[in-house]
């Protein structure tokens, strides 16, 4: 497949049939803002669309081609009712808006922008970008990618794709990723290059309905080999991780096993008990912007503190949820050593808040201490200067 789409990249250039076309998996808010005065508003907008017409340009394309059996329908060709997430929920799916989802335990371990299934029955997927902004980002994502659909479509190798508006072909992180002969970039024409092409109002004018094409598939035609409680696997790494932050005072790294790839990737070690909430405040400082919280704030105003350890770098993270509210802050170390709020988790990451909302204590004081102790944290600066970026 990527060989094919190396030799007809030429061809994959939106036409104004295409760019028109693509609109109708937008919705009504992202139609507006696609020529929107607002930069930021309009570059999300055109963001999705841009994905939507490279969805569009290859599901034309592959019509000619033998060595691309069909592509995964996403977008307007995948909405409807769609199952409600919920903790145990495993696999390939699809969101509510039409977005192609690798879940475990409910949660969102992966999204494809473009899945495609080759005549053999081989599985090759595509990453979709505008702008160069987050692209050193994306290395370890697409390596993950990589190694999450080998494992879910038991294939050693798995063929990728990169495509941009923009040509990011000279950055090191795309020579690295191109090292790989079983990786591919292509580049087109610029959104406002396709976008000068169209009359603001034409958008409104296109039906939202699926597309008859022969190469289009359902996403129950891409069928794993493994299917995968996400749930247990992440259970033996906690207890891995454990036994090594326990037993080993936190001396041996926190690598996963290298017998076999696990797709786990962060291990939830549970709960902290209020008393061991109290220890852990003196000995770690957590911020919310640059304001430090007492522990006094930390007591009253959190209902709870999860403890949370990326692996195989072995990084602690704390998620801790408000008090009265339903959210989560997650709080990173800094490299100063202090933690300091990141980001929130609501129900919008309905997935994996609804795990966090499962865990009950279950990290006593004695545990604390000894996780505290070992060289999985670094204890904070004996002044108290804030973090300077």
């Amino acid at each position: 497949m990527i060989s094919w789409f190396s030799r007809n990249r030429t061809s994959l250039c939106p036409s104004r049939e295409i760019a028109l076309r693509a609109t109708r998996h937008l919705n009504r808010i992202q139609k507006r803002n696609l020529f929107s005065e607002d930069p930021g508003t309009m570059k999300a907008a055109e963001g999705r669309w841009y994905e939507a017409m490279i969805y569009e340009m290859v599901l034309d394309l592959c019509q000619n081609s033998d060595n691309i059996h069909g592509v995964a329908g996403k977008g307007a060709d995948a909405r409807g009712r769609k199952p409600t997430i919920g903790l145990g929920q495993n696999g390939l799916l699809h969101s509510r808006s039409g977005d192609i989802k690798i879940r475990g335990n409910g949660q969102d371990l992966a999204e494809i922008d473009l899945l495609m299934m080759g005549s053999d029955g081989s599985i090759a997927f595509g990453e979709i970008v505008t702008s160069p902004a987050n692209i050193r980002e994306i290395e370890d994502e697409i390596e993950y990618k990589k190694k999450l659909l080998g494992f879910l479509f038991g294939q050693e190798k798995v063929q990728f794709i990169l495509f941009s508006s923009v040509d990011i072909s000279r950055m090191a992180t795309v020579r690295r990723i191109l090292k790989d002969p079983d990786n591919a970039f292509i580049a087109t024409n610029s959104c406002e290059e396709i976008r000068n092409l169209l009359n603001p109002q034409e958008i409104w004018q296109w039906s939202e309905k699926p597309f008859n094409s022969p190469k289009l598939l359902p996403i129950r035609d891409f069928l794993a080999v493994r299917s995968f409680d996400y749930k247990q696997l992440h259970d033996q790494k906690r207890k891995e991780v454990l036994d090594i932050l326990l037993n080993d005072g936190g001396k041996a790294k926190v690598k996963p096993s290298r017998e076999r790839w696990s797709p786990v990737k962060k291990i939830l070690i549970g709960a902290l008990y209020p008393n061991a909430v109290r220890i852990l405040t003196p000995r770690v400082v957590f911020r919310i912007g640059d304001r430090r919280l007492t522990g006094k704030e930390i007591e009253i105003g959190f209902a709870k503190v999860v403890l949370a350890i990326n692996i195989p770098e072995g990084e602690p993270i704390f998620y801790m949820k408000i008090r009265g509210k339903k959210e989560y802050l997650k709080m990173v170390r800094q490299k100063d050593g202090t933690f300091r709020c990141e980001s929130a988790r609501t129900r919008k990451m309905l997935g994996f808040f609804l795990w966090l909302e499962s865990i009950q204590p279950t990290i006593g004081t004695a545990v604390t201490q000894k996780i505290l102790s070992s060289v999985v944290f670094i204890p904070p600066p004996a002044t108290d200067r804030h973090h300077r970026r």
